[in-house]
């Protein structure tokens, strides 16, 4: 096991390198450090520039193109491997520093605070809860209430519509 100042001059060193390019990059560097004959055939040619070209070209037999491809694979895996161990080491670190916390002998023995401020806490949202429960019953209350007004309201109103239409059919009838 690594001890802990081991570990973190490792990650001091780790986090402070540049950010790796992407895969593209990678790509293109691995190719041409691959088929660096391109270039040194381009500068090595007398002539225009079009010559240059075309004899860079013709150095290349192969392009290799599966090759480059599987080196740029390569390269960009230890690149995520290399994340990855970085982070599990972070998170080895903060592991480590939080049992360093919790282990501490002279925290056994203090007063904690803590569960007396949770519990009040705690007491005060019970209280909360049960006036929010009253409020709800009163409201449900007199919600039924105002319920049990408008029916008798509306049944007032269909008696009366019930009465005026006997006194209009009765007065239509004389």
């Amino acid at each position: 096991m690594i001890n802990k100042k081991t570990l973190k001059a490792i990650l001091s060193f780790t986090e402070n390198q540049k950010t790796a390019p992407s895969f593209i990059v990678i790509y293109i560097l691995t190719w041409i450090v691959w088929h660096n004959q391109v270039f040194t055939a381009f500068f090595s040619v007398q002539g225009d520039f079009f010559t240059r070209i075309d004899a860079a070209l013709l150095s290349l037999e192969k392009n290799q193109y599966l090759v480059v491809f599987l080196i740029t694979c390569l390269i960009f895996l230890l690149r995520l491997g290399y994340g990855y161990l970085t982070f599990k080491s972070r998170e080895l670190l903060n592991r480590s520093d939080e049992t360093f916390i919790n282990a501490r002998e002279d925290q056994i023995f203090e007063k904690n605070d803590d569960i007396a401020n949770l519990m009040s806490a705690l007491t005060k949202a019970k209280e909360q809860l049960a006036a929010s429960k009253d409020r709800e019953a009163k409201l449900a209350e007199e919600k039924n209430t105002a319920i049990k007004k408008l029916l008798a309201l509306q049944h007032q109103l269909d008696e009366a519509e019930a009465d005026i239409a006997l006194l209009t059919k009765s007065t239509v009838d004389n």
